[in-house]
This record gives structure tokens, C-alpha cells and sequence, in this order.
């Protein structure tokens, strides 16, 4: 009988790059809000207490507060010494993009490569790169894949109804970066760049239509102007629940030691409609983080669109996932910050 443990994390893009371009990237990201809604971008007073006279050194330290939330979840992973991390995270129209877009899929090849810097272009960003992971910029990592394990869990999950996706390459003419960012940060957050721990990526379309927003990252256009017609709608919540139900007995059945981490983001600043993409749903994510802490996470399934979307919680969707996985057991919140310099709602957890 198979032993099933869980983390909960994020793969916040801020710790991509040196501290002292938090704000930088929190700039462009106002820059952004203020096209999409056509407005100047006003903070709410939490943000302006929280940043202060001094954002940059706010930056920093909460830059430091996330390294060390994810020393703690690898102490964790090292104590449980899993034969596998089953890695669910989004993917922005990276690897899935309008021409092939699934609502999930997952990676059954036996190694996955990945060019996870690609983003990292501030001044700085380089050398905090070397001094970080010992590496270029412009690095391919290929990490090993316990692929065994991810046949069986789509086969499964098939026989179960779920259609799901699945793919051994993730790179095509349009990506040339392997494993999406969500994986990928993921992966050296965790200090898994090694490659110790092998993973399944399992890959969840928690944006649906939203997913125009990161063509509109690129192009600065407005959401109107982006044509809604390549993008479906993210699966339900009710769907990825009991999806996560059926790979909950799958690992029961199996020999394998398997370690479940969804990477998230919950509320983000600039997706959180009701607040025109300014506020982040403070008061809801705290309500919800309960639920894990309570062991009441099946609430999450009746959680569902357009709260969602307003909600700014499009990456929960992650976690509703690995919440049907672990069932009603309890989730130890080791830290969660509010954090408006890196506009986001961010738990790390562990499900012991």
C-alpha cells in the first residue's frame, strides 16, 4: 500500500530574480492593471502601510522570508524521502497554448528538460542567478521523471471518465522552454534542481478564458482587443476534486511514496476583478486557508467560476486538486504572507 505526504507552495516569479527587483516587477505590473482597467493604479491603504517609506528593502525581506518558507518545506521532503513528487501546477500558455489546450494534462515521459531563466532580465538577475543555483541564464536542466507511476495514473484516471491529456515533450514551435514556469520555479525553490527527487508534472488550465491577459502582458493591448475564442473555460472545481479523489486511490494502490505539492499563488492583485485588479481577497483567502488547517478542504469543490475569476483565486484551482488527493486530513500552515510587493496571497503547508 502506497504512502501519500503533501506540501503546499507557490511558484512566486519574484524569487526568479536578484531582491532588489521586487519592485521592478511589481512596477510593470501596475503598468499593466492600469491598461487593463484604464485607470491610474491606486493601492489600498494595507499596501501603502506594508511598503512604506522604503519598498525596496520591504522587497527584500519578504524575498528572504519566501527562501526560508521553502527551507522548511525541503527539510520536510528530505525527512519523508518520497520515490516521487507529483508537481501540480498551471500553465500560462507555455506549454499549452490556444492550438492545443487542454483543461489538464500529464507529463509520462521519463525525464523533463527546462530553460526555467527566461524571465530573469533585470540588472542583477544574472549574478543572483550563478550565486543562487551555480548556473547560466541560460541553462537547460533536465530532471528525471517517474514515469512508471504517471502511466498509471492517466490510465486510471481515463478509465475513470477523466479525459485527460498527456504528452512525453513539452517544447514545439511556439515553446522552447520545457517545463512551464509554475513547475519549473517550483522545482529550484524547493532546492530540487538536482534532480533528487524524481516528479510527475501534472498541469491544470486554472486561467480558462483569463489566459488572454498574458498575451496582453506581452502586447499591451487591452483585454477586449484579445480574441476570447482559442481559450475554453478552466474545468470545474467539483471536476478537479474528484479528480484528485481518483489519484488518491490510485497512490494508495501503488508501492510508491509519493509526496503531493500544488504550487500556487492564491488571490493575486492584478486578477481580482471585484477590486479592479488593485486588491488581492484578503478576507477570502483566509477563510479558505482554514478550511485546509480545519481538514475542510472538500469545500473547495463547490468553490467555482465567475468567484473565482472575481476573486482573483484562478491558481486555487491547483490546490483543489491535491485537496481531493489528501481528503480531509489537516494541513499544518507553516507560514502565509500578504504580500503586496509581491501582490499575492501565498501558504506553505504541510499535510503530514
Amino acid at each position: 500500500m502506497g504512502e501519500i505526504f503533501g506540501i503546499g507552495t507557490s511558484h512566486v516569479p519574484y524569487l526568479m530574480g536578484a531582491p532588489e527587483n521586487m519592485v521592478r516587477l511589481r512596477q510593470g505590473i501596475c503598468k499593466m492593471v492600469e491598461r487593463l482597467e484604464g485607470r491610474p493604479f491606486q493601492d489600498p491603504p494595507e499596501a501603502l502601510a506594508q511598503l512604506g517609506d522604503n519598498p525596496m528593502e520591504v522587497g527584500k525581506e519578504h524575498h528572504r522570508l519566501h527562501w526560508q518558507a521553502f527551507t522548511q518545506l525541503r527539510a520536510y521532503i528530505d525527512e519523508v524521502s518520497p520515490d516521487a513528487i507529483l508537481l501540480i501546477g498551471d500553465d500560462q500558455a507555455q506549454c499549452f497554448q490556444a492550438n492545443n489546450l487542454p483543461p489538464y494534462a500529464l507529463y509520462v515521459g521519463a525525464q523533463v528538460d527546462a530553460k526555467p531563466f527566461y524571465m530573469s532580465r533585470f540588472p542583477g538577475d544574472a549574478e543572483y542567478i550563478r550565486q543562487t543555483w551555480g548556473v547560466a541564464p541560460d541553462h537547460r536542466y533536465l530532471w528525471p521523471c517517474q514515469a512508471e507511476l504517471a502511466v498509471a495514473i492517466r490510465d486510471e484516471l481515463l478509465r475513470n471518465g477523466f479525459d485527460i491529456a498527456s504528452s512525453n515533450d513539452l517544447n514545439s514551435d511556439r515553446w522552447q522552454y520545457g517545463l512551464g514556469h509554475a513547475h519549473a520555479n517550483t522545482q529550484l525553490f524547493l532546492h530540487n534542481d538536482d534532480g533528487r527527487y524524481p516528479i510527475i508534472p501534472l498541469f491544470i488550465n486554472c486561467y480558462g478564458s483569463d489566459l488572454n491577459i498574458f498575451g496582453t502582458m506581452a502586447s499591451g493591448q487591452s483585454l477586449e482587443a484579445q480574441s476570447t475564442s482559442g481559450y475554453p473555460p478552466a474545468p470545474t472545481s467539483r471536476r478537479l476534486y474528484e479528480m484528485g479523489r481518483v489519484i488518491r486511490n490510485v497512490l494508495l494502490r501503488r508501492p510508491e511514496r509519493v509526496l503531493v505539492c500544488p504550487s500556487s499563488t492564491w488571490s493575486h492583485t492584478w486578477l481580482t476583478k471585484k477590486h479592479h485588479r488593485m486588491r488581492m481577497d484578503v478576507e477570502g483567502n483566509l477563510e479558505k486557508m482554514h478550511w485546509f488547517e480545519r481538514g475542510q478542504a472538500s469545500l473547495l469543490a463547490e468553490y467555482d467560476s465567475p468567484d473565482i475569476e472575481n476573486n482573483g483565486d484562478h491558481e486555487l484551482r491547483n490546490w483543489i486538486v491535491a485537496a481531493g488527493i489528501m481528503g480531509n486530513r489537516s494541513m499544518e500552515v507553516m507560514w502565509h504572507v500578504i504580500s503586496w510587493v509581491s501582490t499575492g496571497f501565498r501558504v506553505f503547508g504541510i499535510w503530514r
